[in-house]
C-alpha cells in the first residue's frame, strides 16, 4: 500500500511489473559494479590535483588555488567542505562522485513532465544507471558525476518550462544553469541552446519570465571572475587537447553509447518513422511524449554538436565534456525506441534489456582491471619512505606557461602531505627549450632533497619528448624508478634509491 502511494505521488502508477524489475536489477547491478569496476586503484593526475586544491587550509587558498586553474569552482568548493568533514583519503575524495553517481538514476522518477509516461521515464532512469562511463566517474575524485546529476535535473527542468512556462519554472531551470555553469563551464552550451529553443517557441511568453535570468547571474559571475585566467589556457601554445578529428568524433559516440547496443533501438525507431514518413498509405508517426521533452532532448544534441563544432577549428575538448548532455541524449534515444511501439510494443523494455545486459557484461570483463597509470601516488609513497627534506616537483606540460609555482606545490606535495611529511616542495618551471634534468638537478642539491618528475610523451610542448630523463648521468648521486607507463612517464628520484640506470 505506501509503494502504491509513493509510485502514485510520483505519477508512476500503472507501470507493468518487468518495467519495474528490470529497474530494480539496473538498480543494483549498477550500485555493485560503481563500487567494485576500480576498487582501490591509486589516484590519478586530475584527482591528485583535487586534493591539492580543496585540501588547503583554508577557504581563501581554495578560491585563490580554484582561479588559478582552469576548472570551474563549485566541485572544489564542495570537496573542501567535505574534506573538513571526513578527510583526504582515498575513498573520502571518491566518496561524493559515488553518491552523486548513485542519486542520477532516480532523477527521472522523482522530476515530473506532464504527460511523460511512467514507462519512458523508467528507460531513461535505466540508460542513466548502467552508463559504464558513469561507473568509472564514480570512482574519481572529479566533478564529473556532480555534472551528470546537475544537467539530468536541469534537462528535465527545461522539459517543465517547455510544457507550462512560468516565472517560478523558468527561475528554477536558470538557477540549476548557474550550478552546472559553475561545475563545468563547457556546459553553458547546454543552458544556452535550451535559452534559445524557449524564446523561438514560446517567445513573448519566454519575454515575461525575463526576470528569471536572475538564476543566471550567479554563473555567470563566477565565468567573470575566471575569465582572465581562462583565457590564458586557451592560446593554442598552451591547450593541450587535440583538435576534433572524424575519428574522435567516433569516439564520442562510443563514449555516450557504451559503443553499438544503444544505437541500435533509437536507430530503429529513426528509420521507421522515415518509412512510415515516405509511404502515403502508412499513418504518420506517432510519439505520446509531449513535444517538452522532445526539445529537451534536441537541446542537449545541439549543444553537443556545437562543443564538439568548436573543438574542430580550436584545441578545447576532451571526451568527458560530453558529460552534460548524456541526460538529454538518452532522453532523446528513449523517446526514438517509442516511435517503434506500434510495430513492436515491447521496444522500451528490449532498450532497457540490451544496455542492462551490455553493461553487466562489460561490469563482468572490466571490474578489478582498470587502471591509470598517470598516477604518482606509489612514487609519493616510496620517496616519503625515503625521509626526505625537501621535494623537486615538476609536472612537464605546455600549461606551465601560464601556471602558478604554488599549483605545483599544491599538487606535487599532496600525497607527502597527507602522509605526514611536511617539507618544503620548491616548483620547478620550464620554459620552452628548457633541460628539465639540469634545472631538477640544480634545485635538488640539498642532500635530503628528492625528484618527481611527470609528464605525456603525446602532449605537444613536452619538455621530456625533447629531453629524455637523464638525471643519474647529471648526477650520479640519483637513483631513479619509472612509475610510468607507455606514454605516461612517472619519474621518482632519491639519492638513497639504487645507483645507475634508470630502473623500469
Amino acid at each position: 500500500m505506501i509503494l502504491r502511494r509513493i509510485a502514485k505521488g510520483l505519477g508512476l502508477e500503472g507501470v507493468d511489473r518487468l518495467t519495474v524489475w528490470i529497474f530494480a536489477a539496473a538498480i543494483v547491478i549498477s550500485s555493485v559494479l560503481r563500487f567494485v569496476v576500480a576498487p582501490q586503484i591509486p589516484l590519478w593526475l586530475d584527482e591528485t590535483w583535487t586534493g591539492g586544491i580543496a585540501g588547503q587550509p583554508s577557504w581563501a587558498d581554495v578560491i585563490r588555488q580554484t582561479w588559478l586553474d582552469a576548472n570551474a569552482p563549485l566541485y572544489y568548493l564542495f570537496m573542501h567542505g567535505w574534506i573538513g568533514l571526513f578527510g583526504q583519503s582515498n575513498i573520502s575524495l571518491r566518496a561524493p562522485s559515488l553518491i552523486f553517481g548513485l542519486a542520477t538514476p532516480f532523477v527521472p522518477l522523482l522530476i515530473k513532465v506532464d504527460s511523460w509516461r511512467p514507462q519512458d521515464r523508467f528507460a531513461l532512469s535505466v540508460m542513466l544507471a548502467v552508463w559504464t562511463q558513469g561507473y568509472v566517474m564514480s570512482q574519481e575524485a572529479r566533478c564529473y558525476t556532480l555534472l551528470l546529476l546537475l544537467a539530468a535535473i536541469q534537462t528535465l527542468a527545461f522539459a517543465r518550462l517547455m510544457r507550462e512556462p512560468s516565472l517560478r519554472r523558468a527561475l528554477i531551470w536558470a538557477g540549476l544553469g548557474s550550478l552546472v555553469m559553475a561545475t563545468h563551464y563547457q556546459a553553458t552550451a547546454l543552458g544556452a541552446v535550451q535559452g534559445l529553443i524557449y524564446l523561438a517557441v514560446h517567445r513573448m511568453r519566454a519575454v515575461r519570465t525575463f526576470p528569471a535570468l536572475i538564476g543566471y547571474a550567479p554563473g555567470f559571475a563566477v565565468l567573470a571572475w575566471h575569465l582572465p585566467r581562462l583565457l590564458q589556457f586557451a592560446r593554442p601554445d598552451v591547450a593541450w587537447y587535440d583538435l576534433v578529428t572524424p575519428d574522435a568524433m567516433v569516439e564520442v559516440v562510443n563514449f555516450i553509447t557504451d559503443r553499438w547496443p544503444l544505437l541500435f533501438l533509437p536507430a530503429a525507431g529513426l528509420i521507421l518513422a522515415m518509412v512510415q514518413g515516405l509511404s502515403r498509405k502508412a499513418p504518420p508517426p506517432r510519439s505520446t511524449a509531449p513535444a517538452a521533452l522532445w526539445l529537451a532532448g534536441l537541446s542537449a544534441l545541439i549543444g553537443l554538436v556545437l562543443v564538439v563544432g568548436i573543438g574542430v577549428v580550436r584545441p578545447s575538448f576532451a571526451l568527458r565534456y560530453a558529460t552534460p548532455f548524456v541526460p538529454g541524449l538518452f532522453l532523446l534515444a528513449s523517446l526514438l525506441t517509442g516511435c517503434l511501439t506500434p510495430v513492436f510494443p515491447l521496444a522500451r523494455i528490449a532498450l532497457m534489456l540490451m544496455v542492462l545486459a551490455n553493461s553487466t557484461l562489460w561490469g563482468a570483463t572490466s571490474a578489478g582491471k582498470l587502471w591509470r597509470f598517470f598516477t604518482y601516488e606509489a612514487a609519493s609513497r616510496d620517496l616519503v619512505a625515503t625521509h626526505p627534506t625537501r621535494l623537486v616537483f615538476i609536472w612537464d606540460h605546455p600549461a606551465q606557461q601560464v601556471e602558478d609555482e604554488s599549483q605545483y606545490v599544491a599538487a606535487g606535495g599532496f600525497f607527502f602531505r597527507r602522509a605526514g611529511a611536511n617539507i618544503p616542495v620548491t616548483a620547478v618551471m620550464v620554459r620552452p627549450g628548457d633541460d628539465p634534468n639540469l634545472k631538477l638537478v640544480a634545485a635538488a642539491r640539498e642532500p635530503g632533497a628528492v625528484i618527481l618528475w611527470i609528464y605525456d610523451v603525446r602532449v605537444h610542448g613536452t619538455a621530456a619528448t625533447g629531453f629524455r630523463p637523464r638525471i643519474p648521468v647529471v648526477d650520479p648521486s640519483f637513483g631513479c624508478h619509472q612509475y610510468g607507463r607507455g606514454r605516461f612517464g612517472v619519474l621518482a628520484c632519491s639519492r638513497r634509491f639504487e645507483k645507475g640506470a634508470l630502473a623500469p
